[in-house]
């Protein structure tokens, strides 16, 4: 493949939660691939009035992660002219889309439904796939009948809040300490750690505020570990993830200097081998393609628990996928190329 020849869309933004990360995975992935020789477009579906355009300042002139994630709004019609400008993908020359959004209707399979329908190639897991991992309970039930430990957990609709049943449902099922989480939604967006029933509800109202239905899990004491996979690369280290303090959340993920990052994580080789075949059986029986970052928790027994699958993980220079593949002398201009290859092949 020449990529002189090939006109690659990079997706940016996009109106979820994590529309910040988004926009700096995917203004690295553009420099990339116009580095690497890809005639390359940018787009953000949440701004449908900025055509595709190699004008990359236009979409990325303003953007920065903060310390909290940003308010946004989902509006349909946004997305339905957003819509419209794919199907006009033959006017811009197209031939593939880098997919850089991040949660929401980016990552849940809608974006990619729209990509299915039109034709054009894109990165990433297909729209089934994308909707089964988005879903956290129902993908670990999936990866669970594979053979891949998960944790213990209960899923609650809003009515719970209302119905003065929440307390007494998690001290049958989960117990303290728990965490309480959005279902379908990622970078600890809406994420509590919950200590005290006192504290239940809030954490409850805040996941809510992310999304209709929320998962309350037992709490693992232990490490944050993760299992970058990329089609055609078989060894790719398991990384640690570090917080300076607390929890690992939104705020320690993206402001500089907040978590230490291992590669390799210090573990048995053991250890190490059966998390990688955990999070190989996890992307197979989900149904994954091309690249995914698969998380766990580690207790100190070694036994790990599969957290959740990220078929669209954070893909700035200095997140973890990255760093995994450039300790095997993959480097980021060269793992942005790849993925595009990949895509093109199915």
């Amino acid at each position: 493949m020449n990529p002189s020849a090939t006109t690659v869309l990079v997706l940016a933004g996009g109106d979820s939660p994590e529309r910040d990360v988004s926009l700096e995975s995917a203004r690295g992935i553009a420099q990339a691939l116009q580095t690497a020789g890809y005639a390359v477009l940018v787009a953000d579906p949440a701004r449908p009035e900025i055509t595709p355009t190699a004008d990359f300042d236009s979409i990325f002139a303003r953007s920065r992660i903060a310390e909290t994630p940003p308010e946004v709004d989902d509006y349909i019609a946004r997305r339905a002219e957003f819509t419209r400008v794919l199907t006009a993908h033959q006017s811009y020359g197209i031939d593939v889309v880098f997919n850089g959004l991040h949660g929401g209707a980016g990552e849940d399979g809608t974006i990619q439904a729209v990509l299915d329908y039109i034709g054009v190639p894109y990165t990433g897991s297909g729209a089934g796939a994308s909707s089964l991992a988005m879903d956290k309970q129902r993908s670990k039930f999936v990866a669970h009948a594979c053979g891949v430990p998960v944790i213990d957990g209960v899923m609650l609709s809003a009515s719970a809040l209302g119905s003065g049943t929440l307390e007494q449902t998690i001290r049958e099922s989960v117990g303290l300490p728990c965490v309480v989480k959005p279902n379908a939604g990622g970078s600890s967006v809406g994420l509590s750690v919950v200590r005290d029933f006192a504290d239940l509800d809030e954490a409850a109202r805040q996941a809510f505020r992310v999304g209709p239905d929320v998962l309350v899990e037992r709490y693992i004491d232990g490490r944050e570990i993760t299992q970058a996979i990329v089609g055609g690369v078989s060894d790719i280290p398991v990384l640690e993830i570090r917080p300076k303090s607390g929890l690992y959340d939104y705020y320690h993920k993206y402001q500089s200097g907040q978590s230490e990052y291992l590669v390799p994580a210090p573990l048995d080789p053991a250890i190490a081998a059966a998390v990688r075949q955990s999070a190989q059986h996890t992307f197979d029986a989900l149904g994954l393609s091309d690249y995914a970052r698969i998380d766990f928790r580690l207790d100190g027994n070694g036994q790990h628990y599969l957290l959740e699958a990220n078929t669209l993980p954070g893909f700035t220079a200095t997140s973890l996928v990255p760093k995994a593949c450039k300790h095997i002398g993959i480097d980021y201009a060269d793992l942005c190329d790849r993925i595009v290859k990949l895509a093109l092949a199915e």
